[in-house]
């Protein structure tokens, strides 16, 4: 178990969500970077879609009552165990009465943190992200405050080994983020001619982006069903950009739809970053999740032959 000292800005409990109740009107929910979460599960030998901590720009404290092994894995974070600094991106043996303090998130937004195990969670509809608007899964529904306890299920401790991950696998934003999508016509051209800047009225719904409005855009239409990444414009002429927690059906005109591999790069954008969006094919945007899936699956080939071989010294 670990009780919460501190809460940070907003942390709660994800996975990989519920793409399986849109249809009930049920928002898919779960990490805004999947990419991350899966990699910081992948340090401590969990399944992809393991419940973990998801750190919103400034994290947690975390006293430990029990021991276990922890990695941390996104927007670089700032973090130290018993005040003394740790890396990212590499798996940690946690002793009771252990303090982690997680600060800045330095290149993004979220940053995520995995037990060995899997963190316990409100499972509803088969996932215990945390839903905050409808207030359930994840502890209780909400964001973590000060005094909550967070268990996790048990597993057997192993010694973590010393790993140090390709760059390649350090996935961050930087001041000008290049965001694939399928574009439709007529309106994607509008789209990619401009720059645009995350507004600061962005949440887990979506992503208002500011810039230059359109003067006279095109009337809503029946609703319909819609996506996380769908690139919307409503009757003010500002996008946005559908994510995890948005709502399942929409009228607004649309600008095409985020490449899946792209929709971390989403979740890490922050209030000011500018991002431009270059139209891609579905084959060039298959392609591309293919290759960070043949990534993710020899990175976790590498950890299990760390493990492997540090249990054998």
């Amino acid at each position: 178990m670990l009780r919460v000292s501190s809460p940070g800005l907003l942390t709660t409990v994800q996975d990989l969500g519920r793409p399986a109740t849109r249809h009930l009107g049920v928002p898919t929910g779960g990490a805004l970077d999947a990419f991350s979460l899966r990699v910081a599960n992948s340090l401590v030998r969990n399944p992809d879609g393991a419940p973990a901590l998801e750190v919103t720009w400034n994290g947690p404290t975390l006293r430990f009552e029990r021991a276990g092994v922890v990695a941390l894995a996104g927007a670089l974070p700032e973090a130290w165990l018993n005040d003394v600094p740790v890396a990212p991106y590499r798996p940690l043996r946690v002793e009771p009465g252990d303090e982690l303090k997680i600060g800045r998130v330095n290149a993004g937004a979220r940053s995520y943190l995995a037990v060995r195990g899997g963190f316990t969670g409100n499972v509803v509809f088969g996932s215990a992200s945390t839903e905050l608007r409808a207030g359930f899964g994840g502890h209780e529904g909400r964001a973590l405050r000060r005094g909550d306890a967070l268990t996790w299920r048990e597993e057997p401790l192993e010694t973590p080994p010393r790993l140090h991950l390709h760059a390649s696998l350090r996935r961050v934003v930087g001041r000008a983020t290049r965001v694939r999508f399928l574009p439709e016509a007529p309106l994607a051209d509008l789209l990619v001619e401009s720059s645009w800047r995350v507004s600061a009225t962005s949440d887990r719904t979506g992503l208002r982006l500011d810039g230059p409005s359109f003067s006279s855009p095109p009337a809503a239409g029946p609703s319909e069903p819609v996506v996380p990444g769908l690139l919307q414009c409503p009757p003010d002429g500002v996008p946005i950009a559908l994510l995890a927690d948005s709502g399942t059906h929409g009228g607004y005109a649309r600008f095409g739809v985020v490449a899946r591999v792209d929709l971390p790069r989403l979740g890490q954008l922050r209030p000011g970053d500018a991002v431009r969006f270059e139209p891609v094919s579905l084959d060039a945007a298959v392609a591309a999740l293919r290759e960070e899936e043949r990534v993710l699956r020899g990175l976790r080939r590498a950890v299990e032959w760390a493990y492997a071989a540090t249990s054998r010294t």
